[in-house]
């Protein structure tokens, strides 16, 4: 990154207080930060940290100008600072990680009957099989794999080793990271006789645009119809969602969590890490599945779940709370029953009443 800061403040649409010519060139952390460095204040409360800091530009609050009259830095007032400071990154990236030259490598296959787009890249050793269908300046990594009849959007990325299964298809505009595989085969059986026996999983994956998966994470196809995740869905490393699942737009799911089969997540709706949903279940839209949550009935929109049976946040804490007391309460009902006689009485038959 080469700006001044002058360029932060457009990109801010911001207000500029100090040397709108102060070049700045990297990004970095308040307490890291030096002379050419950007950096950001998120909450005007931190300011006496940001005063300490030799961050060359600080992007601030709106409204923060008193609190920050002590930095001896340039700074862009601004209304969303986390949000510019993460504009100013992506210029960082792209000089620093820029996306591969477009072009195809020696040692990779594509099919003849493949339909790769303009300026698509593809990396060594990938393997794009017939009819599949690359978009125009997507870029598929090396060792990727992108099987039959599979589509591939404009713009997107494939990091290295993913793997899209026949008749997948990935929107515009989506990221899969490494290892990622779109359309195994669901987990399906019958068990006549004692045996198990797979069942045909016929139907496939559709990741709509926008969508970003992590390392690791796998999709199952559907056995007729259609596993989707809907636009704009982020989705971490090592998550598992299974056959015949329906994601719905912009939710947030997190590291090793997992949905089993035929569930339907509504918009919005964040799932926390290591959550497992059990199957044929709904999630109505913005519920928040909070970490290690055990899901098994379905649940209405806008709630907030915690805990090993979904229960309503506030009373899975009290719950938990109590259960640190179990031991002291048992204590104390022990004595209340040797005070009242109890702990010796006979029992009694229940039809008779005789001893």
């Amino acid at each position: 990154m080469n700006l001044t800061a002058a360029d932060i403040a457009r990109l801010a649409a911001g207000t500029l207080r100090g040397d709108a010519g102060a070049r700045i060139t990297g990004a970095a952390p308040l307490e890291a930060a030096g002379p050419g460095d950007l950096s950001f204040l998120a909450d005007a409360a931190m300011a006496a940290a940001a005063a300490a800091s030799k961050a060359g530009c600080l992007l601030a609050p709106a409204g923060a100008e008193a609190q920050l009259k002590d930095f001896a830095g340039t700074v862009v007032f601004t209304k969303n600072p986390r949000y510019v400071f993460m504009l100013a990154l992506r210029l960082v990236e792209k000089e620093a990680r820029p996306l591969p030259a477009p072009g195809i490598h020696p040692s990779a296959f594509v099919s003849p009957a493949a339909a790769p787009g303009a300026s698509v890249h593809v990396g060594a050793f990938a393997v794009i099989e017939e009819g599949a269908v690359l978009g125009d300046w997507s870029v598929i990594g090396a060792q990727c794999y992108v099987g039959r009849n599979a589509k591939v959007g404009a713009r997107s990325r494939l990091y290295p080793g993913v793997k899209l299964l026949d008749g997948c298809e990935v929107g515009h505009d989506a990221i899969l990271h490494a290892g990622a595989v779109i359309g195994s085969d669901g987990y399906g059986y019958v068990s006549p006789e004692g045996r198990h026996e797979k069942i045909p999983q016929l139907g496939k994956v559709i990741v709509e645009d926008g969508v970003e998966i992590g390392a690791n994470t796998t999709i199952d196809r559907a056995a007729l119809q259609t596993t989707v995740i809907g636009a704009g869905t982020k989705i971490d490393n090592l998550v598992h969602i299974a056959h015949n699942v329906r994601v719905g737009r912009n939710c947030l799911i997190m590291a090793q969590a997992a949905i089993a089969g035929s569930t339907v997540i509504g918009d919005n709706v964040i799932v926390a890490g290591q959550a497992g949903i059990s199957d044929h279940l709904t999630v109505g839209n913005n519920t928040v599945i909070m970490g290690k949550t055990g899901v098994m009935s379905s649940l209405g929109p806008n709630e907030l779940v915690f805990g090993h049976f979904a229960r309503p946040r506030l009373q899975t804490l009290k719950i938990e709370a109590l259960l640190g007391k179990l031991p002291e309460m048992h204590s104390a009902l022990r004595r209340i029953k040797k005070h009242l006689h109890l702990e010796d009485a006979p029992k009694h038959d229940k039809k008779t009443g005789n001893p």
